[in-house]
């Protein structure tokens, strides 16, 4: 069995099977693109742990060390499937894993992200923009939305795993969707569409769309549909709002996930240098 082959298989067998996200299945696509690229797609058998050292330094160049874990565990999932179907390969404990990078999150304050929608070209960008760091939701999550899908500020978006989670937004974007949705002359379901297609935005649009937005609004950051993320979950907790809730609102399978915002707003040991330290 060649390496491609193993890739498809698991994709089959183990990805689709399990109805995993799209994220996931492009990610496995990738891996499976790149190591070929590397080291040819030889024998899975033939495959050795020199090799999967070599493709690991060359996957390093370039590359952030948490893109690089990414990719070594989607070749340790594809082997450990091989292991427990007894397909002749290396073991795939014996790859190891490079240790995740710690990340802060970048966020924008609730009045840069205004300036965001102040400063957007069309009310079409100004909803997107609210609707991203009203609710928290994945770039991915944002493009499956279809009209009527908000109700009373509320909806249901299919996240990571294909679990459902309860979702809201704020007056704010409740109304720029109205009179969003009132300008519109299409037929199309989707939530947002492109201006030129009248069809469903894609990510590259969306992405560009926020870009755009944060340097009008002269944001000296490198803002991306998931900063507005990272900027709902620090909003949230800075209001002292309950992390296991923020962290059912974002979708995350643990709490340590939720986690890598609280050293952002830890007030408690703010308030502790204020009060202790004297100059």
């Amino acid at each position: 069995m060649r390496l491609s082959e193993a890739f498809d298989m698991y994709l089959e067998d183990y990805i689709r099977a399990t109805n995993q996200s799209v994220r996931t299945e492009e990610t496995h696509e990738a891996c499976k693109k790149l190591i070929i690229k590397s080291l040819g797609d030889k024998e899975l058998s033939q495959l050795s742990l020199l090799d999967v050292r070599e493709w690991r330094k060359e996957l390093s160049k370039g590359r952030r060390p948490n893109s690089v874990r990414v990719y070594i565990l989607r070749l340790r999932a594809v082997l450990r499937y091989c292991n427990i179907r007894d397909i002749p390969c290396i073991k795939s404990d014996l790859v190891p894993v490079p240790k995740r990078e710690a990340t802060v999150p970048v966020f924008l304050t609730e009045q840069e992200v205004t300036r965001m929608i102040e400063c957007s070209t069309s009310l079409r960008n100004a909803f997107v923009i609210s609707l991203l760091y009203s609710s928290g939701i994945r770039l991915s999550e944002l493009i499956a939305l279809n009209r009527g899908q908000i109700v009373d500020k509320r909806f249901t978006v299919i996240g990571k795993g294909r679990k459902p989670r309860l979702c809201f937004i704020d007056d704010r974007t409740e109304l720029l969707m109205n009179m969003y949705l009132a300008s519109r002359k299409d037929h199309s379901d989707a939530l947002v569409v492109s201006h030129e297609y009248k069809r469903r935005m894609t990510a590259t649009n969306i992405q560009l769309l926020v870009r755009n937005s944060a340097s009008k609004a002269c944001l000296d950051k490198k803002v991306t549909p998931h900063t507005l993320r990272h900027s709902f979950a620090t909003n949230f907790l800075k209001n002292n709002g309950n992390m296991r809730y923020l962290s059912a609102m974002l979708g995350h399978a643990s709490l340590d996930t939720t986690m890598m915002y609280a050293h952002v707003v830890d007030s408690d040991l703010q308030d502790q240098y204020q009060k202790y330290h004297t100059i």
